[in-house]
């Protein structure tokens, strides 16, 4: 009698871990919430006079940030700001940005101009529904 024949291997699908979703972060700027744009979109433009921030009561009376402030933008999973050639320059830990300096929520310092005038600008997590966590 011949050896029963072991059944064919199956094989279980192969399971490919989901890349890290990138976090839904937005700015707090006087008060108001500023989501911003994700990675592949266009930079999340700061200023007196830009789309993004027209949202924010009162800000053309912060003659300290410029009309073209400072961008933020996606490199490589993470969130920088870059100044855009602003009078009053931007600050990350009390330093002035020259270059694009990374930012993420809780950790920087980030202002716009030099303290003790800056305007402090706080960059926050939203949870699912949009609200800051």
């Amino acid at each position: 009698m011949p050896a029963p024949r072991p059944a064919p291997r199956q094989d279980s699908p192969r399971r490919v871990a989901p890349a890290p979703a990138t976090p839904q972060l937005a700015l707090v700027l006087a008060g108001s919430l500023i989501p911003v744009r994700g990675p592949g979109q266009e930079p999340t433009r700061l200023g007196r006079d830009t789309s993004d921030c027209a949202h924010v009561p009162g800000l053309a009376a912060f003659d300290q940030i410029s009309r073209n402030h400072a961008e933020l933008s996606w490199r490589a999973g993470g969130l920088y700001v870059t100044d855009t050639g602003s009078a009053n320059g931007t600050y990350v830990d009390g330093k002035r940005v020259d270059r694009p300096v990374q930012i993420w929520p809780g950790v920087r310092r980030f202002g716009l101009a030099q303290p003790p005038e800056a305007v402090e600008v706080t960059v926050v997590e939203l949870d699912e529904y949009g609200a800051p966590r």
